[in-house]
């Protein structure tokens, strides 16, 4: 240690020592690496040498046989043949790790700067240290080429002998600087499409990564891998003979790249046939009567050629029999044939690209990507909402969306909704009911209210749609003028206003044929509207509180687009707008293009089936039955359609769903309903009625139920 003392200050300092300088011997020793010509060794050959993985809790050495399928792209990437490889394939197949081995092969056999961009700075972090380091520390060839320095092994850089490795995430900034041999890009499709912003694009991450390994010439390639996360954009696209490995067209990300290239498929070769096959999900044969756990045991791979069928234990076999060359990777030819990576009629394209099914790869379990596919796509046709179907196919099988054809036409319109209405009074629930739900929108001088009739299957039924105009008695200025006329409802001003709300938690809505009536399980309102909406709205809910009725009023406010990871959650916001302090109260936030899928299925259902959503035929105003179509299906989520300027009946159906089953509906056991969906007076909401003054209604047929629901 070395000692410094402050007479002036009558202290002392004590630091370590400096290290030693750096004699030429030692500079020399580190930039000889350089000088090396660069290793004829593959990169899955240099990986098993010098890299080791952790599997099972072990570090061991790199096996290719682990994830066979893998071999040929890892390689590609030193091809001179091709200036880029793309791979698309599900989660979980061994995607980074290949990533990983190319960028190790640079520092260990082919000395050059590698850039690697992953999705976001946050995830670019956590990679690097539960994946990069441990995967460098415990392998000693690569952890020998590491610099000691303290920037030396950094979130952002790593400096080996010879090498820089540069760690960074998709902006303009890190892909318009540099220059790389490699660049590797991971999780192509939850990159922007565009970076650079609307004002300034500046192209795709994988058009600029292209241009960064320009001075390398042959040598460079870009590396681009995920799993897809982009929707089939022409639904009716079907494959064309000569182009059998092509894939439905998509907006961008890992699947337009491998369009572009040379299309390859994994093979097998059949035990019993000989013929070659791609392994995928569509060729799993299973009882799709089962439920999905139990379909998902029997699940077995057909060969499309002979019918012959395989176990999940054989896959591991055929895939490895693959690698050895009964089977492996077919590319498209020139003609659509298929041909291997090195025949001369292969299609032309500077990208290799390759698209691996889910079924075939070595992490998956067929039992459970059957139970998985299986009960999305069932929640997918009962609810119409696919976006957990979208996650199965992006994700576990690695091939894109196509969203399911919900009726025979693509939209329906107000005569199909007259055509099928339900011949029952207004104000009347059918006999089917099992409980009430009260959904109220907020406009600039109105509340659009509905009142929604539910069954235990998730049948519905419009049983009364008014809006309310005009302000309670002691509101400010609510008295008459001069002329007679009054003001009508302003809820963004006068938060007395929102008291003609107060009577719809009381209000108690007959049963057709019953001597009782039901109150609502609740009554979901909007929170959000013109400035000062939800000032007011915060304010009534905690009126409501103080008069002990909180447990029955629910704020809601809508949250767009399909990637919302959730259909409804009830909880306080995280932060307020404008940097506001965040509300001190809970809201029902709903994923408003998810729940319109499934408004838009119930609707169609209303020809018959459970889990429809009926009007009823007092509803003779045309456009307020119009409000219930009055939106389209589009890329970026429902809007409205051209023209259309009213939409409350689907916004408050919406509400009304969302309230359902924040409350439990999706929960339902028939065989033992809470006390809120009981059949009968014994219900926890019933309310004897009296029959003198109450008309019997006509019974409503109850449609028929699904068991999926019951779940």
């Amino acid at each position: 240690m070395v000692e410094i003392t402050d007479a002036r200050l009558g202290a002392g300092l004590t630091f370590a020592p400096l290290p030693p300088l750096a004699t030429p011997q030692e500079l020399l020793a580190d930039a000889l690496p350089v000088l090396d010509p660069p290793s004829r060794m593959s990169v899955t050959a240099a990986a098993e040498r010098y890299v080791r993985i952790q599997t099972q809790g072990a570090w061991q050495s790199f096996d290719r046989a682990q994830t066979p399928y893998m071999v040929e792209p890892t390689d590609m990437t030193q091809s001179r043949m091709f200036k880029a490889v793309a791979f698309a394939g599900p989660s979980q197949s061994g995607k980074t790790k290949m990533l990983e081995t190319v960028a190790f092969h640079a520092i260990t056999c082919d000395q050059r700067p590698v850039l690697i961009v992953h999705m976001t700075k946050g995830d670019r972090d956590k990679w690097v240290e539960e994946k990069l380091d441990p995967t460098i520390q415990n392998s000693p060839e690569l952890f020998d080429r590491l610099g000691r320095a303290r920037d030396d092994s950094t979130f952002g850089r790593k400096r080996f002998r010879g090498m820089r490795l540069t760690i960074g995430y998709p902006t303009p900034t890190i892909l318009s600087g540099g220059t790389y041999g490699m660049v590797l890009l991971t999780d192509l499709d939850h990159m922007p499409l565009v970076l650079g912003g609307a004002d300034n694009p500046e192209g795709s991450p994988f058009r600029m990564a292209m241009q960064r390994i320009k001075t390398y010439l042959s040598r460079g390639c870009v590396l681009a891998e995920g799993s897809p996360a982009f929707p089939v954009t022409d639904p009716s696209w079907r494959p064309r003979p000569e182009a059998p490995h092509e894939m439905p067209p998509v907006a961008g990300g890992i699947m337009m790249l491998y369009n572009q290239g040379t299309r390859a498929r994994w093979y097998w070769e059949c035990r019993d046939c000989g013929e070659e096959f791609e392994p995928r999900f569509d060729y799993l044969v299973y009882d799709a009567a089962l439920d999905p756990g139990e379909a998902g045991e029997t699940a077995e791979m057909a060969c499309p050629h002979c019918g012959a069928c395989l176990d999940h234990r054989h896959k591991v076999e055929m895939n490895r029999a693959a690698l050895a060359g009964r089977g492996g990777w077919r590319h498209e030819g020139t003609e659509g044939q298929l041909v291997s990576i090195d025949d001369d009629a292969i299609r032309k394209s500077n990208i290799a690209s390759y698209a691996l099914n889910g079924a075939a790869a070595t992490f998956a379990n067929w039992r459970d990507l059957v139970a998985n596919y299986e009960e999305a796509r069932r929640r997918a046709e009962t609810l119409g909402d696919d976006s957990e179907l979208a996650g199965v196919h992006y994700t576990e099988i690695g091939i894109s969306h196509r969203r399911l054809k919900m009726g025979d036409g693509d939209e329906i319109g107000v005569q199909f909704l007259r055509d099928h209405m339900q011949d029952t009074p207004r104000g009347i629930a059918p006999e089917w009911t099992r409980f009430i739900t009260i959904s109220v929108d907020v406009q600039k001088t109105y509340f659009p209210v509905q009142v929604t009739a539910w069954g235990e299957d998730g049948t519905a039924q419009v049983v009364d749609r008014f809006d309310l105009t005009q302000p309670p008695a002691g509101a400010p200025n609510a008295e008459p003028d001069a002329e007679g006329n009054r003001r009508r409802l302003d809820p963004s001003r006068y938060v007395e206003d929102w008291q003609v709300l107060e009577p719809l938690a009381d209000r108690v809505v007959p049963v057709a044929g019953a001597e009782y009536g039901l109150k609502p399980i609740g009554v979901v309102v909007d929170f959000q509207g013109q400035p000062g909406v939800s000032d007011n709205a915060e304010a009534f809910l905690v009126g409501r509180r103080r008069a002990n009725q909180g447990t029955r009023w629910r704020l809601s406010r809508g949250q767009g687009g399909w990637r919302v990871p959730f259909r409804i959650k009830y909880e306080a916001p995280e932060r307020g707008s404008k940097g506001k302090a965040a509300r001190q109260i809970k809201l029902l936030t709903m994923a408003t293009d998810r729940l319109k899928d499934t408004i838009d299925a119930a609707l169609r259902k209303s020809a018959g089936g459970a889990g429809a959503l009926f009007l009823a035929a007092w509803m003779t105003d045309e456009d307020q039955v119009g409000e219930y179509c009055a939106e389209e299906r589009l890329a970026a989520g429902w809007d409205k359609k051209q023209g259309v300027t009213r939409n409350e009946g689907l916004d408050l159906s919406v509400q009304a769903r969302a309230l359902a089953e924040h409350k439990g509906l999706l929960r339902i056991n028939p065989d033992s309903p809470p006390s809120w969906a009981l059949g009968g007076p014994g219900n926890a909401n019933a309310v004897p009625l009296d029959v003198t003054k109450t008309a019997p209604a006509p019974r409503a047929a109850k449609p028929t139920t699904i068991n999926f629901l019951k779940r």
